[in-house]
């Protein structure tokens, strides 16, 4: 029993704290980690510890991390974002809508986080030639990254982390890039479209109003393709991105994980470019990587103890009807997601999910993908309604802080708890009509 309560009351403390960030979330989850492999009586040795960290998880966000921060150098984010301004003619909603295509798009196939650190910038330029506020953009920037990272494997960390660790009996191995492509892109594809809608018919109408002539000609009048820097690098950089792509898709063919597949685009893109590797290393988010080693750790205590298992059999006494526990947990992830951020919300139900999926899917395999799909579903679009849900939302809220007054809570929550609530009626029916 001491070691139960024990590593649970180390854990409780250690998501406080990353919860109210009043020690920095790396800090706190390495120390959480730490303390768990001190605490007498829990027998947790180094080596176990170190068998709880997903290096699949790591190794894909690190090849990833790589690869972006080359694109990034190419300055052919921006060039894209002038193109679709551009491509408007002064027409708010096209420029909007455009923006909103590019970044959901992009959020897929980079990762959310890259996405809006590369697109804020070019949407205040934007705004200002506009002259419109820069809010409502800021707020549809957010929406877009989280549900076009929805998509794929690779566009949100939730997803990562489930396409790494989630099993599904009957099925060899992890779940596939196209897993996630042909199951959750429909649905995102759904409620990017339902959101844009929402956005439309709540915006303000002097928001969408055509700006006077001079100010849609100084939009038209900038040379877009100035802003690509190393036109040579990038071709280099999206020769190789569409090969590890390409491997993302057939990986499970190839008998190979993703991390292998991204480390390996990585690799390559160091030698075609011969970019100093210490150079790019210095720009991979380390912080983020011990962030996640830490967690992995304080799961896997709480295995180890047997709080997981409680846990599980805590939700099967409520109903053991899949339908009822898929619900369950899309909107119970989602809520905690908003609340507490997704991807601790994602770490600690990864385990009772796929206890849930071992009792009740080990018949069924569409019932098994309904749950697993639930988790990620609830984690991408819990993060939509409120500026703490996800990480790509807090870069958006830091470079508003930076550049004029920041994106508050309540702003921002206006539009995105209802957006967020549409988007999980539709996902509740579509789980439920497809896989059920």
């Amino acid at each position: 029993m001491f070691p139960l309560v024990a590593v649970t009351t180390v854990f409780v403390a250690t998501y406080y704290f990353i919860v109210t960030e009043r020690l920095h979330r790396t800090t706190i989850a390495l120390a959480g980690a730490l303390l768990v492999l001190l605490l007498p009586g829990l027998s947790l040795s180094q080596d176990e510890a170190v068998g709880f960290i997903d290096f699949n998880t790591l190794g894909l966000l690190i090849g990833m991390m790589l690869i972006v921060a080359v694109l990034t150098r190419t300055g052919v984010f921006k060039f894209l974002a002038l193109r679709v301004a551009q491509r408007g003619k002064g027409r708010v909603f096209l420029i909007f809508a455009g923006f909103a295509a590019i970044t959901a798009v992009s959020s897929a196939f980079i990762d959310n986080v890259t996405t809006v650190l590369m697109i804020v910038p070019v949407i205040y330029l934007v705004s200002d030639l506009l002259g419109k506020n820069v809010m409502p953009f800021l707020v549809m920037l957010i929406i877009m990254a989280n549900i076009g990272g929805m998509a794929t494997l690779i566009g949100d960390p939730p997803n990562i982390l489930v396409g790494s660790r989630a099993l599904v009996p009957g099925m060899s191995g992890h779940l596939s890039f196209m897993d996630f492509l042909v199951n959750l892109g429909p649905l995102a594809l759904i409620c990017l479209g339902v959101s844009l809608l929402y956005l439309r018919l709540a915006g303000q109408r002097d928001f969408f109003a055509s700006p006077d002539e001079a100010k849609s000609k100084a939009l038209e009048s900038m040379d877009a393709a100035q802003a690509i820097r190393d036109p040579g690098l990038l071709r280099r950089a999206l020769a190789v991105l569409g090969l590890v792509l390409v491997g993302f898709l057939f990986h499970h063919e190839l008998g190979l994980e993703p991390a292998t597949v991204a480390l390996a685009g990585a690799a390559l893109l160091l030698v075609v470019t011969r970019i100093n590797p210490e150079e790019l290393l210095a720009e991979v988010e380390w912080g983020v990587l011990f962030f996640f080693i830490g967690l992995f750790v304080l799961v896997g205590a709480l295995e180890a103890v047997g709080v997981v298992d409680l846990a599980a059999r805590g939700v099967l006494a409520v109903s053991e009807t899949p339908a009822v526990l898929i619900v369950m947990i899309l909107w119970g992830t989602a809520i905690t997601a908003s609340l507490l951020s997704a991807v601790p919300t994602v770490t600690v139900l990864i385990p009772v999910v796929q206890i849930l999926v071992n009792h009740l899917g080990a018949s069924d395999p569409g019932v098994a993908l309904a749950f697993w799909w639930a988790l990620a579903a609830g984690a991408c679009l819990g993060g939509n309604a409120t500026v703490v849900g996800a990480a790509a939302n807090m870069a958006v809220v830091g470079l508003s802080s930076k550049e004029r007054e920041p994106l508050s809570f309540a702003t921002y929550a206006r539009t995105g708890v209802p957006v967020t609530a549409i988007c999980l009626l539709i996902t509740t029916a579509y789980l439920l009509l497809r896989y059920l």
